[in-house]
């Protein structure tokens, strides 16, 4: 009997491709015929001429899966989900189900994308409990491990789940923040699992992960890339802020390595100091062009310069709400999802605990 694990999360951005990616990779090398398909997808991209969700991609290409696009994400949404989702309710589900009796052919094992989280689509009765108890499929919840509050969300969510006669098969803890590993380990996994909720792992904050790469910056902000235009595929650890005096922001630029600096664009004397630490990447403000003398010393430090035309504290909010995303060439990130996720998850149990 093919076996069904349907990922998804109370939240947004909580790595739930991390966890896709993953456990299809560990059971791939086991040996174990692995299909995947998206329900509901988002409107991210599109391929052969419709719009498409990137996770569907990804994974088509992984695994090599020999199913159309159609099949492996009948449904597509935009912001205006609620209306379409609504309008299709009556025959959304049993689009969903026909797929998904396709896609299992000939695999142990079918992962399930969830779109955003558990609750969206709700109004139209295609939420993530309801679509997992249509399939069979047990619910794998990855949830971001950032504050004590993820305890209360995983216990609303198994009622959630529960209420839909849906199976919480058990959590994996995401994004867990280094100061906070050994209280979530100690002292949340065992009060999750008191209660019935299986903790299958652990994962850590990962920046090389969860941060864009300078491409995906200059994109999301249409910034226009001045320099080192060979090195945009580089990831950063931490942000630097320039909107301080050069002495103090030299001081914590000489502390921080890899890391990506904002100011202004018309602070030549701070950029060129900068310039002298290790940086990853330079995002310049205000749409000021930086001085010919900037440009070569970042061409010579291999620095790429962002230029874009928003003031600093936009471009701060706006970089903090971008997250880098796997795409099927980056096998950098999908290197580091392969080796980090056996390291840190029990992913033997999640397949033998996968209803089928």
């Amino acid at each position: 009997m093919v076996k069904g694990i349907y990922v998804t999360s109370p939240d947004v951005y909580a790595g739930k491709t991390i966890v896709a990616l993953g456990l299809s990779l560990c059971l791939l090398d086991e040996g174990f015929r692995v299909g995947y398909m998206k329900p509901i997808g988002w409107a991210g991209t599109s391929v052969e001429g419709r719009p498409m969700d990137e996770d569907v991609i990804l994974m088509k290409s992984v695994l090599n899966l020999p199913h159309s696009y159609d099949v492996l994400c009948p449904i597509i949404v935009d912001m205006h989900f609620v209306e379409k989702l609504i309008k299709i309710r009556d025959r959304g589900m049993d689009v969903i189900a026909k797929s998904y009796e396709e896609v299992k052919k000939g695999f142990d094992v079918v992962v399930i994308g969830g779109l955003r989280d558990t609750k969206m689509g709700l109004s139209a009765g295609l939420s993530a409990p309801e679509i997992s108890a249509r399939l069979g499929a047990s619910i794998l919840l990855v949830v971001k491990a950032s504050s004590d509050e993820f305890v209360d969300k995983v216990l609303a969510e198994k009622r959630l789940i529960e209420m839909f006669n849906a199976k919480l098969q058990g959590v994996i803890l995401n994004f867990t923040p280094y100061y906070l590993q050994q209280h979530v380990k100690e002292d949340m996994v065992p009060l999750l699992e008191e209660r019935g909720v299986k903790v299958y792992g652990v994962i850590p904050e990962t920046p090389g992960l969860l941060n864009p790469n300078v491409r995906e910056i200059a994109e999301a902000l249409k910034g226009e890339i001045l320099a080192a235009t060979d090195k945009v595929d580089a990831t950063y650890d931490t942000i630097l802020v320039g909107a301080m005096g050069c002495e103090s922001a030299l001081t914590y630029a000489r502390r921080s390595a890899n890391k990506l600096v904002i100011l202004g664009g018309d602070r030549s004397d701070l950029i060129l100091s900068v310039l002298e630490t290790p940086t990853v990447a330079m995002v310049l403000t205000g749409g000021i062009y930086p001085s010919s003398k900037v440009m070569a010393k970042a061409e010579e430090k291999g620095v790429p310069l962002i230029l874009v035309n928003y003031d600093t504290y936009t471009t701060v909010q706006m970089i903090h709400r971008i997250s880098g995303r796997i795409k099927p060439q980056d096998s950098k990130r999908i290197g580091m999802v392969k080796k980090l996720f056996p390291q840190y998850v029990d992913w033997r149990s999640i397949m033998s605990d996968a209803e089928g």
